[in-house]
């Protein structure tokens, strides 16, 4: 079982007519979604609002077949959520913010005895409070987990650093190109380096365990992982061109990630470590899967409304 441990929201649209228009999402909600529609099994730990919001995102993901057993309901909090009206973006994390290192931990050892296979896999985002993300990291280390850490929109608006402890705990950093700037900048280095030298000083200067994915979604990627005693590169080129609206490229990048993931570790727990050569093949896999994200409205339409068309994608590029 592959565990999301992050920020569950709603993408609101607003149409130039000023109706709007609420989509499921959120990061965690992704990856779990994304990993369900390619067989793989997902929970999801993070907190929603007790409101029609939190029913909409919680139904979204049980109808996904994800385990949500470890989602936490406030009363006291609404939603989170995603606004875009006219070009422009704001964020409100709302109840993201109210997830107590507790409670993940809690979530954690729920599942990890529940688990008919196992946990093989942790991804952690940093839409939720940093003791959170923190605690989740901590016990993936412990129970020995194949642990990502995805430094999420965070890092670009509110300028939170994570504990610099804790970038070696990772087996994978993941960064977007936007996060990769701001995190350079967090570590004192140029942030005037772009592409694979991008991040392979990212990889030189937070030390994970094996591997740094800049990812950009439909638009590439480069991986710096070790393999065996040597560090080498490889890049992935883009599954389609900027000439999309900017809602439709919501959720490729954490599309992709999780596509990632789930190719890497479902069905090979006794893989710690993957060969790179897997790992990048897996990785222009997930990346001409993250396309389909473009042809749907909102971020999670692609698996939740069309998992058909992901699975008899993914088996084209099989």
């Amino acid at each position: 079982m592959i565990v999301c441990i992050g920020d569950l929201m709603v993408d609101v649209f607003t149409e130039d007519d000023g109706t709007q228009r609420r989509h499921p999402g959120g990061k965690a909600a992704i990856y779990a979604v994304t990993a369900r529609a390619l067989g793989a099994p997902a929970a999801v730990v993070g907190c929603l609002g007790a409101d029609e919001d939190g029913a909409t995102v919680a139904g979204a993901l049980r109808a996904s077949g994800t385990d949500i057993s470890g989602v936490v309901v406030r009363k006291e909090e609404t939603t989170g959520a995603d606004f875009f009206e006219a070009g422009d973006w704001r964020m409100e994390r709302a109840a993201n913010w109210a997830l107590t290192a507790k409670d993940v931990r809690d979530a954690l050892t729920g599942l990890t005895v529940r688990a008919t296979d196992g946990l093989s896999a942790v991804i952690v985002n940093q839409g939720i409070p940093l003791e959170a993300s923190q605690e989740a990291v901590s016990y993936a280390r412990e129970q020995g987990l194949f642990l990502v850490l995805h430094l999420g929109p965070e890092a670009i608006e509110e300028q939170r650093k994570v504990d610099p402890r804790f970038y070696p705990l990772a087996d994978v950093i993941v960064v977007s190109q936007r996060e990769a700037a701001v995190l350079a900048g967090h570590l004192g280095l140029d942030a005037g380096r772009t592409g694979v030298d991008l991040a392979r000083m990212l990889f030189d200067a937070t030390n994970p365990r094996w591997a740094l994915l800049l990812s950009f979604g439909v638009g590439g990627a480069h991986l710096v992982a070790r393999d065996g005693d040597e560090v080498v590169t490889a890049s992935v080129p883009p599954s389609s061109g900027p000439d999309h609206e900017v809602e439709k490229y919501i959720g490729a990048n954490d599309t992709a990630v999780a596509a990632w993931l789930a190719h890497l570790v479902h069905g090979d727990r006794n893989t710690p470590v993957p060969a790179f050569q897997k790992a990048a093949g897996a990785l222009a896999h997930a990346v001409g899967l993250a396309a389909l994200t473009l042809e749907h409205r909102g971020p999670l339409t692609a698996a939740i409304g069309a998992p058909e068309a992901f699975v008899r994608l993914d088996a084209q590029q099989a």
